[in-house]
């Protein structure tokens, strides 16, 4: 009897857990219009060319950033803060403007799907490419952080 028990309780423990990042989820509105501020806020930060953007992503060695160049990929925060500092030093600054965003929450974890444009602001005026984003984000302490950022620029 005490052996079904401790099986019992097992079960029990691994359900509640189970359910953990679900109760400390917000609602799925306020979850989904709080990734999509996020959003709104890295494109703020970049076009600002504001360091603080790193701390928008999670702070782990597997967070991954991948871009539309070749060379456009960071891992962890070092490799973070070089990539950025690597754009911020560029002479032009870049921005995005994203005309469909489709996102879905599931307890502390979201993903996104968002098209539209790379815009770069230089001297000789801005240049408007097509610009795809899928991401995935964690909820940490309330804030929606970056945990894979992967943008790519479409052919034709």
């Amino acid at each position: 009897m005490s052996a079904n028990r401790s099986i019992a309780a097992g079960a029990a423990l691994l359900l509640v857990g189970s359910l953990a990042p679900m109760l400390a989820a917000p609602p799925q509105r306020d979850a989904e219009r709080g990734v999509r501020r996020t959003l709104i806020r890295l494109n703020q930060l970049l076009a600002d060319r504001d360091p603080a953007i790193v701390d928008e992503f999670v702070d782990s060695p597997d967070t991954l950033l991948v871009g539309s160049l070749a060379n456009d990929r960071a891992r962890g925060r070092a490799e973070l803060e070089a990539h950025f500092r690597g754009y911020f030093e560029r002479p032009d600054t870049l921005s995005f403007a994203w005309r469909e965003v489709d996102v879905a929450v599931r307890g502390a974890v979201a993903w996104l799907h968002a098209e539209g444009e790379v815009i770069v602001h230089g001297e000789g005026g801005d240049k408007r490419g097509p610009y795809r984003l899928t991401a995935v984000l964690e909820l940490h302490a309330g804030k929606w952080l970056w945990r894979l950022f992967h943008g790519s620029q479409p052919a034709g």
